[in-house]
């Protein structure tokens, strides 16, 4: 009798375990949830992941608390992040070029598929290639000409890795273009050493070139992304001159890998609610990214990470 109600028991129990693990899962999630941001505070990838966390508590029930990571292109954090403890405490918000980029650069081992995507969740308003106002290059086909006229006498700023680092390359590599590249720092050094002369051409975001664009002290000769973002006018993509020049910087959030399919679906349906349905951030991301909410589920995430990878590996031979 006692052994047929140990087994008994025993049944039940194992018969119950399914759905306490399910039941746990449901409970996702149950306490507060750490951002990683993998850029520095004021910069578009921190705006941007601010701007979805603080929306995104409401539809989480949780407080989705940032906290930025910096140093190395975001090396850093995703380093740090990619195999901690999957269990939904803690996600990584950086930007799809940041990615790409330090796998191509040699500057990480590893790529996207070491974390578990959740959601591409926007887009950047574009790198720009700008100029000062007075320059004597008008189009981007100028300034590269320029280069390759008077080889090694075009100053342009770079930033070391990164999707700046990437389209120096492209420039060199299939644009035949011969400038000095000197290293400047983050965007906001970049457009500093532009202003005051210690550069002839350099790239940063469109939303931090903005204003001295608008004042007339800057000129922008292209974006780096595909396509031009509709809310902004006279700026043409790069690849129209140089069809390899194309460098779509899209933000993305990853889990640490190993995190259940179950906490993946249910944060990127969170996400995915904020951007299609959420007035507050079509305002803010249509004034400060120049592009209409947009964001992908699960799957069209991975793939568009893939496709990501792909056009940046397929230059790193020559950024290692």
């Amino acid at each position: 009798m006692k052994r047929t109600l140990a087994a008994l028991l025993t049944a039940v129990v194992l018969a119950a375990a399914p759905t306490l693990a399910a039941a746990e899962e449901k409970a996702w999630p149950s306490e507060n949830i750490t951002a990683i941001i993998t850029h520095g505070a004021g910069g578009d990838t921190d705006y941007n992941a601010r701007l979805i966390c603080r929306l995104v508590e409401k539809k989480l029930g949780v407080s989705v608390v940032p906290t930025n990571l910096t140093g190395s292109n975001g090396a850093i954090a995703m380093t740090e992040y990619k195999d901690a403890k999957p269990d939904g405490s803690a996600f990584v918000f950086t930007n799809t070029a940041a990615l790409s980029a330090n796998e191509a650069t040699g500057l990480v081992t590893y790529g996207y598929d070491a974390f578990e995507p959740v959601c591409i969740y926007g887009r950047q308003a574009g790198e720009n290639v700008i100029v000062p106002a007075d320059s004597p290059y008008k189009t981007f086909g100028d300034l590269l000409q320029a280069s390759k006229d008077k080889p090694n006498t075009v100053r342009f700023g770079i930033s070391t890795g990164g999707v700046i680092y990437v389209a120096s390359v492209v420039m060199t590599v299939a644009g035949g273009a011969q400038f000095v590249p000197i290293e400047q720092g983050d965007a906001a050094s970049r457009l500093t050493a532009l202003l005051g002369g210690h550069v002839d051409a350099t790239i940063v975001p469109y939303s931090v070139a903005r204003e001295y664009i608008e004042a007339g002290k800057v000129r922008s000769l292209c974006t780096l992304l595909a396509e031009t973002p509709s809310m902004i006018k006279n700026v043409p993509p790069a690849r129209e001159t140089l069809p390899e020049l194309q460098l779509n910087t899209l933000y993305v959030v990853l889990a640490p890998k190993g995190t259940s399919p179950e906490i993946i679906e249910k944060f990127n349906a969170a996400i995915l609610d904020v951007v299609n349905n959420d007035p507050e951030y079509k305002e803010a991301v249509e004034s400060y990214n120049f592009q209409s909410p947009w964001a992908l589920n699960v799957a069209d995430t991975n793939a568009e990470l893939k496709t990501q990878r792909d056009i940046y590996m397929s230059f790193s031979k020559y950024m290692q």
